[in-house]
């Protein structure tokens, strides 16, 4: 079931979770794996969902550099408070959407970048990345150099 009912509440949550394909589109998510969620839902005092979950599983990105697929852990601590304004509250059932909810902080942990390579001296057929620090400087800058001396 893809909703939690707040007519029974306080509500222990302890389940396996699976998003369909769709939720993967625009995102740099290939896909989830092992989702799974513990915690409760209840009302406060100020008649919010209060809400407290941990999700973990592992979301499936491509390598930033060799574009090979990469498992990234997910380990999220949720502590929100909702009011029954909150877009995944569907007043008319009384429910909360825990995948649109769910699924809102997982993208917020997509990481901009990831690698399993340090990209130093990686190579493929017919091209080969090498970082190496220089330290000389460039001569046709070395004159922007006296220009801005000093953050001037």
């Amino acid at each position: 079931m893809n909703e939690i009912d707040l007519n029974i509440l306080p509500r222990y949550i302890d389940e396996d979770i699976e998003f369909s394909s769709n939720y993967y589109e625009n995102t740099d998510i290939i896909r989830l794996e092992n989702i799974h969620i513990k915690g409760d839902v209840d009302y406060n005092l100020s008649d919010e969902l209060e809400i407290n979950l941990k999700v973990t599983g592992k979301m499936i990105l491509s390598d930033s550099i060799t574009l090979e697929e990469i498992a990234h852990p997910i380990n999220i601590d949720i502590n929100e408070e909702l009011d029954k304004s909150a877009k995944y509250y569907k007043n008319e059932q009384n429910t909360l959407d825990k995948l649109e909810f769910l699924w809102e902080n997982i993208v917020l942990e997509i990481p901009i970048s990831l690698t399993r390579n340090s990209g130093v001296n990686l190579k493929g057929e017919g091209w080969e990345l090498n970082r190496e620090e220089q330290d000389e400087i460039n001569p046709e800058l070395a004159k922007l150099k006296d220009i801005f001396k000093g953050g001037e």
